[in-house]
């Protein structure tokens, strides 16, 4: 086994692997090309940000209309992803009302900023040779789908948040807690946040079982370079 969850932090890219038999590798990368080889052997990579975006119409990804159906109380946690010209504007302003011209809709503020890490990871994916090797999850529908089909019933920055998460990793990793106590020593809470932590391990999870797993829409949409809008998820309990 060789899967890998990701997660953008403050600093740049958390990432945990996992490569069996109770062995894990944690760590921050400031730019994502730094995991281009650990990628590359991975039998699958998950990282929570859009991958495939729209280009042109109104229309928003599908992955992310059937996301938050299934999300109930956490839907909001699913950001209307920017369209692509939006990635090359300089501030919220020009990229919000780039989106707007495209799309008839001004982009969020918390859609904006991520959008600097959406363009990075748009723009590694488009020369990595193997794209199937780097998927989209999102981490809330990933709990989901390890929680018996309900969503997390608290937000996921709250303490509350934090316990059930790690109680739900914990069922499916047991070196989870070990994972989390090393990365909080590790690294100070301005460049890591806890929720970080346990997003980029809901990944690594779901990516350790490539034979339970299906993606929304079960027909991935496909954008105009290629990439495909899909959000992948642990099969069987979705």
């Amino acid at each position: 086994m060789n899967a890998i969850g990701i997660d953008g932090c403050r600093r740049g890219w958390f990432f945990v692997q996992l490569t069996g038999s109770g062995r894990y590798h944690i760590g921050i990368a400031e730019q994502l090309e730094a995991l281009r080889v650990a990628i590359t052997a991975s039998e699958l990579t998950l990282i929570d940000i859009p991958i495939g975006l729209r280009s042109a119409g109104a229309e928003e990804r599908r992955c992310d209309r059937e996301a938050r159906k299934l999300l109930g109380p956490r839907a909001s946690s699913v950001f209307v992803a920017p369209c692509r010209q939006a990635l090359g504007c300089e501030d919220y302003a020009s990229g919000s009302s780039t989106n707007r011209a495209v799309t008839g809709r001004r982009l969020s503020r918390q859609s904006w900023a991520i959008t600097p890490k959406i363009a990075e990871v748009d723009t590694f994916i488009r020369m990595l040779s193997e794209r199937r090797k780097l998927r989209e999850m999102h981490p809330e529908l990933c709990f989901r789908a390890l929680n018996d089909s309900q969503p997390m019933g608290h937000n996921k920055k709250k303490a509350a948040g934090h316990a059930e998460r790690l109680a739900v990793l914990s069922r499916w990793l047991p070196q989870v807690p070990k994972i989390v106590e090393q990365a909080r020593a590790r690294w100070p809470r301005k460049d890591l946040a806890i929720d970080d932590i346990l997003d980029a391990l809901v990944g690594a999870v779901t990516a350790a079982r490539p034979g339970a797993l299906e993606s929304l829409p079960a027909v991935p949409e496909k954008d105009d370079k290629g990439l495909s809008m899909e959000i992948v998820y642990a099969r069987g309990t979705v």
